[in-house]
């Protein structure tokens, strides 16, 4: 039972984090909501990075266990991409919104968790 409910967790991060990167992935392609007027390359670059890292997070999903080191560098990707909105909203490139902050927060915790309760069962699998 215990074993099945850290499993559950990491499962529960890999969706999460794979469904932000998917919402990342073609929110990015709409120009207004990253704060320009038009389509620009960068913007076609992040969206198949993050398209690429939402199935890599789907195929992780398969074996959880031995895959569970994944969520260290989506963790720091996360952690990465909140400093970024952070630094852009200061310097007024896009709107500040709290509530982009918070679930970034929330998603590196889920994560973090995730990846500590699931460690007693590294060897095990």
């Amino acid at each position: 039972m215990i074993m099945t409910s850290k499993i559950m967790w990491l499962r529960i991060s890999y969706w999460t984090a794979a469904i932000a990167d998917f919402i990342i992935a073609f929110s990015v392609l709409i120009p207004e909501r990253v704060g320009l007027t038009k389509f620009v390359y960068p913007m076609g670059l992040i969206s198949v990075v993050a398209i690429s890292w939402g199935i890599l997070l789907l195929i992780a999903d398969r074996k959880p266990i031995d895959r569970r080191w994944i969520l260290i560098p989506t963790i720091i990707v996360i952690v990465l991409l909140s400093c970024v909105r952070i630094y852009a909203a200061i310097n007024g490139l896009i709107e500040f919104s709290i509530a982009y902050i918070i679930l970034g927060v929330f998603i590196i915790s889920l994560l973090t968790y995730s990846y500590i309760n699931s460690k007693s069962l590294v060897g095990k699998s």
